[in-house]
């Protein structure tokens, strides 16, 4: 589960205060999983463990102290990191990066808009972290719902988008439902494929979904979703919102490609 090593986008606001500065190391804890696996790949940063992993009830978040910080990892997006306080270590799409906290690479999720290291060039395919996602107008009829999303772009030069995006329905706690997402299918087939579309600073792009929430064949109840994953084309990791969908057919997401509004 935790193979990708990415840097967790609440690391630069984990309370850090608390931090030990023994440098003992606690009996008998040890790392796990992801944790083991970023230990393993910079030992002397991460340094010895002082406890073991612990989660958050709420959410299944895990944190766990060591002599030198701080390691997180997030399950919604499955994200793990190492913080020094200032400093967060990442083993991610393009091996060991380093930023400061207050920083975010292109492929991170940014909900605070935070400076993009390296700066993005004008009209660059548009990356998660320059990037906000909203929910707008439902079309409902006849077991059929159509949804209109918003993609924002927060840089101040402009990025461009071409084709279809991923999608990943999940429960409350940040577990996957059945998804099975279809390019161009069913009630959304009518419309244009796709084009490159370039978006101004602060201008828009969307998207359609459909979705049915009447059982199939041998389905009696569909799941539904309390949140959506949606990953924008080509890019590393999604954006998640707030979305409930109670999409039958196996969680089937019929999905156009990007548009300008209009």
């Amino acid at each position: 589960m935790r193979r990708l090593i990415l840097v967790v986008a609440f690391v630069a606001s984990a309370s850090l205060g608390g931090l030990p500065v023994s440098s003992a190391r606690a009996e008998n804890c040890q790392f796990v999983l992801g944790f083991a696996t970023l230990h393993g790949l910079i030992p002397g940063i991460v340094g010895q463990c002082l406890e073991n992993e612990h989660h958050n009830p709420a959410n299944g978040d895990g944190l766990q102290q060591t002599t030198n910080g701080l390691l997180v990892w997030r399950k919604a997006d499955n994200f793990t990191a190492f913080t020094n306080g200032s400093q967060s270590w990442v083993n991610g799409p393009f091996g060991i990066q380093t930023r400061l906290n207050s920083q975010r690479f292109f492929w991170e999720q940014n909900p605070d808009h935070l400076p993009i290291v390296p700066p993005t060039a004008p009209r660059e395919r548009c990356h998660t972290a320059g990037l906000s996602l909203t929910a707008g107008a439902t079309d409902a009829g006849a077991g059929n719902f159509v949804t209109t999303f918003i993609f924002t772009n927060n840089l101040a030069v402009p990025c461009t988008f071409f084709g279809f995006v991923g999608a990943q329905r999940l429960d409350a706690q940040g577990n996957p439902l059945p998804t099975r997402v279809v390019r161009g299918g069913a009630f959304v087939s009518n419309l244009p494929g796709p084009t490159l579309v370039t978006v101004s600073p602060g201008g828009t792009a969307t998207f359609k979904m459909h979705w049915e929430d009447v059982p199939v064949g041998n389905e009696t109840t569909c799941p539904t979703s309390s949140q959506l994953a949606v990953t924008p084309p080509d890019e590393f990791v999604p954006l998640i919102i707030p979305f409930q969908t109670m999409a039958c057919g196996g969680g089937e997401l019929d999905v156009s490609a990007i548009q300008l509004p209009g």
